[in-house]
């Protein structure tokens, strides 16, 4: 199994070794505007464990924000901090309400990587979105086997990254270049000039070791592929957005497997009026609803990155966030005051990885109208080796 090699392995890892982590988190539902059945909301800016974030309307319009558990003002629930060469897993979880009226629900916990902040919202034509890629990792390489080395084990196969060095880079490899991962182990890759050949296995042939430090530079600083990623878009400021119901798209983004030109489909998800602080904009019951993640084009796996965003009509007035993210767990909650519980590895056996630098949070489904301020609670059991 990952991170283990055996059952005893497992055992002997999360007690002897120490290799475990148990955090509470709790809560309330947002203060501004009470849920109607069927619509998800992002917990974020509530009040509770971990405090209320401040981060997601901040930043600049239109632009590519990652997230991780160190980013000032993001908030996430707690665990534990990097354990890399380690693996780190979800092993079991709770959630539950004692508040009136907030039965049935369902908790999401979810890994929310990035975001893009909109606030040109009267625009209703397609906005491009600016996408730079950030300092993942320094790397070495051999001339020899074409081998990379690197230290960042949230690495995955298949990202297109560029390259920049403090000198001059291994020869075969050029500046302002995309290139394509091949991974050979957690920390040794090779480069490929492309998706096609990464997939081949097709390496750049690296003729010296070049001088300096070398660094990768990616999108994301976690599934750095895309694979697995989804987006959401969500009210992320205490003021509501303006009265209108526009249909809300992705009319281009890129694939985990690197096409791009692909857009969200026909029937287009549309937004509530007067979305309240915290609410995923499309999300309820009937035609143009879903939840909580946005619909993609069919076939595909992932999101590697959001080219433009568009709303048809003007929202008037106010903000949201396109967030990218991957769902962890679910937490169907059924009855007041009773907890929800998920054992990961027997139960659901699935043990999800829990990457380093993971920014934790929590996404609500309400099956009932739930009153502002509503507590939830719950906890996460993690485990590493």
């Amino acid at each position: 199994m990952p991170g283990f090699s055996s059952m005893d392995d497992l055992i002997n890892e999360t007690t002897t070794n120490g290799k475990s982590l148990r955090v509470d988190w709790n809560k309330n539902f947002l203060p501004t505007t009470a849920a109607v059945a069927g619509e998800w909301f992002h917990l974020a800016r509530g009040n509770g464990n971990p405090p209320p974030d401040s981060l997601y309307n901040t930043g600049t319009n239109l632009t590519f924000q990652p997230v991780s558990d160190t980013t000032t003002n993001s908030t996430g629930i707690r665990h534990g901090g990097n354990v890399s060469p380690d693996y780190k897993h979800l092993m079991a979880a709770s959630a539950f309400s004692a508040a009136a009226t907030t039965m049935p629900s369902v908790a999401m916990l979810i890994d929310l990587i990035g975001f893009y902040r909109v606030t040109t919202t009267t625009t209703i034509t397609s906005q491009a979105l600016t996408n730079t890629l950030s300092a993942f990792s320094t790397f070495t390489a051999d001339a020899g086997t074409d081998i990379c080395t690197h230290s960042n084990i949230n690495l995955f196969p298949y990202t297109r990254c560029q390259l920049t060095t403090t000198t001059t880079l291994p020869a075969g490899l050029s500046l302002a270049t995309d290139y394509y991962v091949i991974k050979v182990t957690d920390t040794t890759i090779k480069f490929a000039t492309s998706y096609a050949n990464a997939v081949a296995g097709t390496a750049v042939d690296i003729t010296d070791a070049g001088t300096g430090t070398h660094t990768i530079n990616t999108l994301y600083p976690r599934y750095t592929s895309g694979a697995g990623v989804q987006a959401m878009m969500w009210a992320n400021n205490a003021t509501p957005l303006g009265a209108a119901t526009p249909n809300l798209s992705l009319p281009s983004y890129t694939n985990s497997a690197q096409s791009t030109g692909r857009a969200t489909p026909t029937v287009l998800p549309i937004g509530k009026t007067a979305a309240a602080n915290g609410l995923v904009l499309y999300s309820g019951t009937g035609v143009g609803k879903y939840g909580p993640a946005m619909p993609l084009q069919a076939g595909d796996a992932g999101i590697a990155k959001v080219d433009n965003v568009q709303i048809s009509v003007s929202y008037v007035s106010g903000e949201f966030s396109v967030g990218l993210f991957v769902p962890l767990a679910i937490l169907p909650m059924t009855t007041i005051g009773v907890a929800s519980e998920r054992d990961f590895l027997s139960q659901i056996p699935s043990l999800p990885r829990i990457y380093d630098g993971a920014n934790l949070s929590v996404l609500l489904y309400n099956g009932a109208n739930t009153p502002t301020n509503s507590a939830f609670f719950g906890h996460l059991q993690f485990g590493w080796g």
